[in-house]
């Protein structure tokens, strides 16, 4: 297994892994970015391709390509390595001697999928499903890519299908795949309708939507919460669209309403669309989209209750960074409409022209109050007081007063409406929250310069063997800090100094001792490291040594301290 994780490590480049989510510029050696840990202004945080790790050097958050798929995605470290193991093609071992039995989850993805080989093979069988697909100009290609099915108007079809196939019908009832009958039978808890496979962003398939063809109610079935699927943590869409959204400037996800929403943008070459499942945008939602995005827009029905959703959306992503607009539709279209009606460009043309959320809510307050009364006006200080800033609540005031006051009232109006913005704005604030803590790590300032240029030493393969000579005694080490280090390089590395690419033997240090040699390899100040360099500051260390003897035997005291100095310096001497 250890191999395997070497292997996954030399593979995966934390550099292209992290950009997912994080936009980095090359600076010097290092990348760097704003970091997704905390409100970041400045970029601080830093990505170091030669090492294979990651560091936030305000919030001190950091690790290895490991750490981030665990932190950024919420994962146990088996699963984190299994999936960039996948990503990577490393085909992981078993463990000697533990039993092959599939495991409860491996189990339930595998009848997933079979549920949706069945499905697929239905689709092509189904004249009902061929010619609906036709009606709304979904062609092979598209139905390829989203693996697009069809469950038969018949009772019972996937539940003697899964059975013959082996399946326990019981942990199929689990999934949402069948329901049993008050004699103890099964039938499908799908019939007569378009199935949707819903993938989580990492691929795996946890649930499924059916949409009805012909009459009936309800026009759509989602999968119920079920131990592979929680619908308020998954986004229809997600795994096709993270590509794009981490290639995008800024990187974008196009929110949308329903299945056919998200595919008809991703024909259109919107290719950011995602989508909601069977509830509304949660908090979970919008984190996910914090992870992997800077800009959302949201791009909902026109109709009223499409556009209350997208009022309701606007306030489950306003506490995330990310920079949200509103993309405004003809009356009565929908994305999937937009499409067939006027082609991919007027799609494109919808998301491109999206306004900010005040300009939304502003339009919205015109439509609904024709008279521009005073309850028009008190509606329009409760919308700019959330405006982003004062130059925007200047611009809305402007545009407002001077299209709907009289010209007679709009002075008064227009300092109203100013006065009562800026007092409302004045007492919703509130102090600033507390920086955040550091993580309790060594830091490179803890070091003393001759020990941080050793350890910096360690990520230069010509300089490795001579810094190892030194970093392997304790006691040549002044600093809390570099006595720490060492005691851990000794342990991890003995009398064989490290070989091969830094961020696989770096792995065999524990995690604070990682970062340490990180922020010593940033350091600007060992930056142009040489054999000259290096000898140097162990000669430093050596003659600190000496003096720490010189003083103990002056004072009489401590024989078995002198005794490992002395060891320690012969031994330096000898190498």
């Amino acid at each position: 297994m250890a191999g395997d994780i070497d292997d996954v490590r030399v593979r995966i480049n934390i550099v292209d892994l992290v950009s997912q989510r994080v936009q980095l510029k090359k600076t010097g050696k290092n990348y760097q970015g704003l970091c997704p840990f905390h409100e970041d202004k400045r970029p601080s945080f830093s990505v170091n391709p030669l090492l294979g790790r990651y560091r936030c050097w305000s919030c001190g958050e950091h690790g290895d390509i490991f750490t981030w798929v665990m932190k950024t995605q919420g994962l146990d470290f088996p699963e984190a390595l299994d999936m960039l193991a996948k990503q990577a093609g490393v085909e992981l071992a078993k463990t000697p001697g533990v039993k092959r039995d599939k495991t409860e989850k491996a189990l339930q993805l595998e009848i997933m999928e079979e549920a949706l080989n069945f499905f697929r093979d239905q689709l092509t069988k189904s004249s009902t499903g061929q010619e609906y697909l036709a009606s709304r100009s979904i062609d092979a290609a598209a139905v390829k890519e989203w693996e697009l099915g069809y469950a038969p108007n018949v009772g019972e079809a996937l539940a003697i299908h899964l059975q013959k196939k082996g399946y326990p019908l019981a942990v199929c009832r689990t999934l949402f795949l069948v329901e049993e009958d008050s004699s103890g039978g099964y039938f499908d808890k799908f019939r007569g309708r378009l199935m949707f496979p819903i993938r989580d962003e990492r691929g795996e398939l946890v649930a499924f939507g059916g949409r009805i063809l012909g009459d009936g109610h309800p026009k759509y079935i989602n999968s119920s919460d079920t131990p592979l699927y929680r619908k308020g943590r998954v986004l229809y869409g997600m795994n096709i669209a993270v590509t794009a959204i981490a290639k995008s400037k800024p990187r974008r996800a196009v929110l949308c309403e329903g299945y056919l929403d998200v595919i008809a943008c991703h024909r259109a070459g919107v290719k950011g669309g995602v989508a909601s499942l069977g509830t509304a945008l949660s908090e979970d939602h919008a984190k996910m989209l914090g992870r992997w995005c800077d800009e959302v827009v949201i791009l909902y029905d026109a109709d009223g209750p499409g556009q209350k959703a997208a009022e309701r959306a606007i306030e489950i992503l306003k506490p995330t960074k990310l920079q949200i607009r509103v993309a405004l539709m003809p009356s009565g279209d929908d994305p999937d409409t937009l499409l067939r009606k006027q082609g991919p460009a007027a799609v494109e043309a919808a998301v491109e022209s999206a306004t900010q959320p005040t300009e939304f809510k502003i339009d919205q307050l015109i439509a609904a109050h024709p008279e521009k009364n005073q309850t028009f006006w008190n509606l329009v200080v409760e919308t700019l007081v959330e405006a982003p800033s004062i130059m925007e609540i200047e611009r809305h005031v402007e545009r407002l007063v001077s299209r709907f006051a009289g010209v007679e009232d709009q002075l008064y109006i227009r300092e109203s409406v100013r006065r009562q913005v800026i007092q409302r704005r004045k007492a919703q604030r509130r102090p600033t929250g507390a920086t955040i803590a550091p993580a309790n790590v060594f830091a490179v300032a803890e070091l003393q310069p001759a020990e941080a240029t050793l350890i910096a030493a360690l990520a230069t393969m010509g300089l490795r063997r001579i810094a190892h000579e030194a970093l392997v005694l304790p006691e040549l080490f002044i600093s809390a800090a570099g006595r720490a280090f060492s005691v851990a390089f000794q342990e991890a590395f003995g009398e064989n100094p490290p070989t091969g690419e830094p961020s696989v033997w770096m792995s065999h240090l524990p995690e604070d001792m990682q970062d340490l040699v990180a922020q010593c390899e940033s350091d600007g100040r060992f930056s142009n490291l040489s054999d000259r360099f290096v000898k140097d500051a162990i000669d430093k260390l050596v003659r600190a040594l000496e003096k720490r003897k010189l003083q103990l035997l002056k004072q009489h005291d401590d024989p078995d301290r002198i005794a490992k100095i002395e060891n320690t310096l012969r031994r330096i001497k000898n190498r």
